[in-house]
């Protein structure tokens, strides 16, 4: 055999220069490794909705609680970015800051009687799917007890809701 012969030779009949488990764990490693970069993506995104959320959440939940104990009722309905003059003396710049930065596009109000049973927090999307779903998801983990459709986090198919009560 020459070597113009051995030069001829399809590239499928040539001897590999490293075993096939090198070539099959080194595509696996890749794999995995991109596999697991568009995972931590998805993640990290769904954590900054997630907590632009809380921070609604949570300020919400503190201006409407000292509502309350201050004066022996809840407010009247009111849109969150806008909540008017009823509460006069109360500190709402946290509030709608937070609302303003909130990453996930929608309506923020407040109901004094929800379907829920009580005053509740209610944020409809302007896009709800699976991407909001997700975000308000881990806000219950965080806030509540992790399940979407009990607790005081309620999270439906066109709105989700934070029932407020009072301990």
């Amino acid at each position: 055999m020459s070597a113009d012969e051995n030069a001829s030779q399809a590239g499928i009949l040539r001897v590999p220069l490293e075993p096939l488990w090198v070539s099959a764990g080194r595509r696996g490693f890749w794999g995995l490794l991109i596999g697991l970069a568009v995972a931590l993506v998805f993640v990290v995104l769904d954590h900054r909705k997630a907590d632009s959320v809380s921070q609604v959440c949570m300020q919400a939940r503190i201006i409407f609680l000292q509502y309350h104990a201050e004066k022996g009722e809840w407010p009247k309905a009111c849109d969150l970015a806008a909540p008017g003059g009823q509460f006069g003396g109360f500190n709402l710049e946290p509030l709608t800051t937070a609302v303003a930065k909130c990453r996930i596009p929608g309506k923020w109000v407040f109901l004094p009687k929800c379907d829920t049973g009580g005053p509740a927090v209610v944020f409809t999307p302007t896009e709800p799917g699976r991407s909001y779903e997700r975000a308000f998801g881990v806000v219950d983990g965080w806030l509540d007890d992790g399940h979407a459709d009990t607790g005081d986090l309620l999270v439906r198919e066109g709105s989700a809701s934070l029932r407020l009560t009072v301990e």
